[in-house]
């Protein structure tokens, strides 16, 4: 997926960005009135070493896999996870509805600390890559 930003500030190769509600898939989104993505900041990086300033407006890419991945690990990982301790909880314990439910809790909770320290343990490789500073002609076509 690639996207658009606005570069706000650079730190050695992490860009911080601000996203526009006009740039990439936000055009062809019918929910966007929605969204908070305006003023929504993020880092990408400039492995490249492409020549920015802050205020200029760049391509980012983001990979389709991972960005699904990190749907994945945020959304679905912890409630799976807090099914199958429910299901451990009911089926190999017999215990009540309610030590099962607390057992799912536990799970859900693990679930979240295990995409946790996943997210920190491979941020540089998830983060988004700046891909090109878009030039005069390309900012007039937003």
């Amino acid at each position: 997926m690639i996207e658009q930003g606005k570069i706000i500030n650079i730190k050695d190769e992490t860009v911080t960005l601000s996203c526009s509600a006009l740039s990439g898939g936000c055009k062809s989104c019918k929910a966007n009135s929605f969204c908070s993505v305006n003023g929504h900041t993020f880092d990408a990086l400039n492995r490249g070493k492409l020549n920015l300033k802050s205020g200029d407006l760049v391509e980012i890419y983001l990979p389709t896999g991972r960005t699904l991945f990190s749907g994945f690990m945020v959304l679905i990982f912890p409630l799976l996870l807090f099914l199958v301790f429910f299901l451990i909880g009911s089926t190999i314990f017999k215990q009540s509805e309610g030590i099962n439910t607390l057992l799912g809790v536990a799970g859900l909770a693990a679930g979240f600390a295990i995409t946790a320290v996943y997210n920190k343990v491979s941020r540089k490789k998830n983060t988004p890559r700046v891909t090109k500073r878009l030039e005069e002609e390309e900012e007039i076509s937003l």
